[in-house]
């Protein structure tokens, strides 16, 4: 209990949480934490190492039905992929609450990016401004190590992925349209 209240109480209040906000949302006693857990720096080791257990996320993508339409298939993986790394990224911000400086407008990069795909409007499936933000993801995942380090992506592999997507042009098993 007293791990399952930690990690949603150190996403609300980082590494400012007490012993004691952490006993009430467990319905413990303050002393219980410190029994069980010996000191708070123990505790939320103890709550990260078990948020960063890797088991449930695989329990789930091994509960994606093979029989759906693959576009369904990619689509319960992002989402399971998804709420793990978000889940990752607010935990590392909660423990470490410094922001950033900011270096520039996300809007301002977004627009550049469009007008070099601008010239080829007419051909894109989505508009530049969304494929901008798109390529932004990817860089960004394809550059933390975490996400890249097992199977580092070549830029050449990531543009073709932008490019001509997870399929190709003949049908596959499950598709319901062509792309």
């Amino acid at each position: 209990m007293i791990l399952d209240v930690t990690v949603p109480l150190l996403l609300e209040h980082g590494n400012a949480v007490t012993t004691k906000q952490i006993a009430e949302n467990a319905g413990v006693a303050e002393g219980t934490v410190f029994r069980a857990f010996g000191d708070k720096e123990t505790l939320i080791d103890a709550a990260v190492d078990r948020f960063l257990d890797p088991e449930p996320l695989r329990v789930m993508l091994r509960a994606v039905d093979l029989e759906l339409p693959l576009r369904d298939r990619v689509h319960d993986v992002l989402f399971h992929l998804q709420a793990r790394t978000t889940g990752l990224m607010g935990l590392i911000a909660a423990l470490h609450p410094r922001q950033p400086p900011r270096r520039g407008s996300t809007d301002e990069l977004v627009d550049l990016v469009a007008a070099v795909l601008a010239p080829d409007a007419a051909h894109l499936r989505v508009d530049a401004r969304t494929i901008a933000y798109y390529l932004r993801l990817l860089a960004f995942a394809s550059s933390v190590p975490a996400f890249n380090q097992s199977h580092p992506f070549t830029i050449d592999e990531l543009t073709d992925f932008v490019l001509y997507g997870i399929r190709g042009t003949d049908g596959i098993r499950g598709m319901d349209t062509p792309c």
